[in-house]
């Protein structure tokens, strides 16, 4: 079987799944469990059909597995403290089956696309493979770190109805969106040709166009005055940059 044949089917099997399974949904936690968890049958099917060396497609497998490790633990055990948990005030829930379907679709199909070229590759890593994993670490630093320090900044009842604004939260107002952006940015770095970036240029239209708007107007209307000090002093998305 061709492997664009056999990732459509996975594809269309996930978004079946992804839709029934939400229907019914009393929040938006299901569309983003299944658009997340896409990349992992579609990253085994790319390894699968690929025909480059064992030690890419390890490369690669591991660093999805332990992405997608770190994503369950936020969407099952931290969901809650996520402005994704926050949408449901703002989404009416039957829009949430169609949503699933899409975010397969996303994540199964865009971000995961330059696991296609990693597949293929020969030889032994590289530069390009060392500077790829230098990246994620740095990544998965801002984004593993800024959840887990906004989790215990909300487990304290101290810190009821105040914003979390130092650590990570004072790099940046979306230190964990960042970090996302890098790991994807780390995916295309493995790619080694320019299909890589069209995981990371997917990541930027999802959060500019989409997240980071909505996080922004949520928070503004919670937070008031004492948001808006905070955004003039604290960038939006990389650390005293932008």
């Amino acid at each position: 079987m061709n492997v664009w044949i056999a990732l459509a089917v996975v594809l269309l099997i996930l978004a079946l799944l992804a839709f029934i399974t939400s229907r019914g949904a009393q929040d938006t936690r299901p569309m983003f469990l299944w658009g997340f968890n896409a990349m992992g049958p579609v990253t085994l099917v790319y390894c699968y059909f690929g025909e480059g060396d064992l030690s890419h497609k390890a490369l690669i497998l591991l660093m999805v597995g332990l992405y997608l490790l770190r994503m369950n633990i936020v969407l099952t055990r931290w969901y809650g403290n996520t402005a994704a948990a926050k949408l449901k005030d703002v989404m009416p829930t039957q829009q949430v089956p169609w949503l699933a379907v899409m975010m397969v679709m996303i994540f199964g199909g865009l971000y995961c696309l330059p696991f296609y070229w990693v597949s293929q590759l020969q030889g032994t890593w590289g530069a390009l493979q060392w500077l790829a994993i230098g990246v994620y670490l740095i990544g998965t630093l801002f984004h593993f770190g800024s959840d887990y320090q906004k989790r215990r900044f909300k487990q304290d009842p101290n810190n009821k109805g105040r914003l979390l604004n130092s650590g990570f939260w004072g790099l940046a107002r979306h230190p964990n969106y960042f970090g996302d952006f890098l790991i994807f940015v780390s995916f295309g770095l493995l790619a080694g040709n320019l299909f890589g970036l069209i995981a990371p240029l997917t990541n930027l239209v999802q959060y500019f166009a989409d997240a980071i708007p909505k996080s922004e107007k949520m928070a503004e209307k919670r937070y008031g005055e004492v948001w808006r000090n905070y955004k003039r002093q604290v960038k939006c998305f990389i650390p005293f940059v932008l």
